[in-house]
């Protein structure tokens, strides 16, 4: 009887796992709009903030912004991945950084996040960032001016569209990765090890076995005091990271003392903007 309740409670534990895992790591935070119009506080920054919208390969609307940091094209244009909450509407410190460095920023919501059509999956997520990738292309930017930029999940995001353009001969300016983590399976082990999770994790963002094909400059950035994504998780990727970009540029690895997950940008937002200005080869502040 004992062993047969176990059975039970395992096989329970299994489905739910299964049947919440999208639920849990994708807490999409969803608006009916999100006009460019309605966020004033942009223009603070920009000149320029226009409404996009992207047609993704699985055939999914998704949204986003459209920033540039002066009259004309800049010479640098960041592609925003953000982290699994929210939407691009919450991504403030990352605005003012960006138009500090004189960049311009296409900031995308996910499948199912902010006023994007579809639902998110590892699968979903890739194709969005296929698709702004193609959008800021179709502008006229090279691949040497894009900034791919990433914040925790976002960083998984930024890691697989890097990999994939720098093995097609397309590599981008450099990666920017805060918060992130080598894998996202070894983060869902992390934080439920009572739950099978190597067996039943649908979306495993493997950043650490495709990060070797990053052949441009990368910055990683983490706090100490993470307890979302543990330090460890973050050392592990800069292990996997090969130490030189083909260019012949270090990779480097800054760790904050005292830092969290969530206060990580909003507390060292200068230090993490000196950091990206030295990649980009801009003043400091």
């Amino acid at each position: 009887m004992l062993l047969r309740r176990i059975l039970i409670f395992g096989v329970i534990a299994v489905a739910l796992t299964v049947w919440l895992q999208r639920k849990l790591m994708y807490p999409a935070t969803q608006v009916p709009s999100l006009a460019a119009r309605d966020f004033p506080q942009l223009q603070q920054y920009f000149i320029s903030v226009s409404d996009v919208t992207l047609k993704t390969a699985d055939n999914v609307a998704i949204r986003g912004w459209m920033m540039q940091s002066k009259a004309q094209k800049a010479d640098q244009v960041f592609l925003l991945f953000h982290g699994n909450g929210g939407h691009r509407g919450h991504r403030g410190v990352w605005y003012d950084i960006i138009w500090s460095l004189g960049a311009d920023v296409l900031a995308i919501d996910y499948h199912g996040y902010g006023d994007s059509g579809g639902q998110p999956s590892e699968s979903a997520l890739k194709n969005d960032a296929r698709a702004a990738w193609d959008h800021v292309i179709g502008l006229g930017y090279r691949p040497d001016q894009i900034i791919l930029a990433g914040e925790s999940l976002g960083g998984g995001v930024a890691v697989q569209l890097a990999a994939e353009k720098c093995k097609a001969g397309q590599a981008p300016h450099s990666l920017v990765l805060v918060a992130t983590f080598d894998s996202m399976l070894n983060a869902a082990c992390y934080h439920f090890p009572w739950l099978p999770v190597r067996w039943v994790l649908l979306d495993r963002y493997h950043s650490d076995k495709v990060i070797d094909q990053v052949t441009c400059p990368v910055l990683q950035c983490h706090g100490d005091q993470d307890e979302i994504v543990p330090l460890p998780l973050a050392q592990r990727l800069q292990e996997a990271t090969p130490p030189m970009s083909s260019c012949g540029r270090a990779k480097f690895f800054r760790i904050f003392a005292g830092a969290g997950h969530n206060n990580l940008l909003r507390d060292f937002t200068l230090d993490i903007r000196n950091d990206i200005a030295d990649l980009l080869g801009v003043p400091h502040k």
